[in-house]
């Protein structure tokens, strides 16, 4: 596992980050990287540029060599949002674990 960075923190909440995507030309790996921009409405769309994107454009690139990686990600993010969000499903363990309540 390959963190080249051990402590990179991105703090969202104020429409200052950019999201971008991209990928091989062959499609086999895809990369987000996080960027800062004049702050703007969160989740407002932004024109692609045309510019090429090079791994090392951004301060925090994320690389997917296999779609199970992303898969794995996007699942941890949906989880993250149901317990921001105010789901009930999850909790909080002694240990401080956050868990699916057992609804027995």
């Amino acid at each position: 596992m390959p963190v080249i960075n051990k402590n990179i923190q991105v703090v969202f909440g104020t429409g200052d980050i950019l999201a971008r995507i991209g990928c091989k030309s062959d499609s086999a790996s895809g990369v987000i990287q996080f960027i800062e921009n004049e702050p703007m409405p969160i989740g407002q769309s932004v024109e692609p540029s045309d510019d090429m994107m090079e791994i090392d454009d951004a301060p925090v690139t994320f690389i997917f060599n296999k779609i199970e990686s992303l898969d794995a990600v996007i699942s941890q993010l949906q989880k993250l949002k149901d317990i921001m969000g105010g789901d009930n499903k999850y909790e909080w363990t002694a240990s401080g674990r956050i868990v699916e309540k057992n609804n027995s």
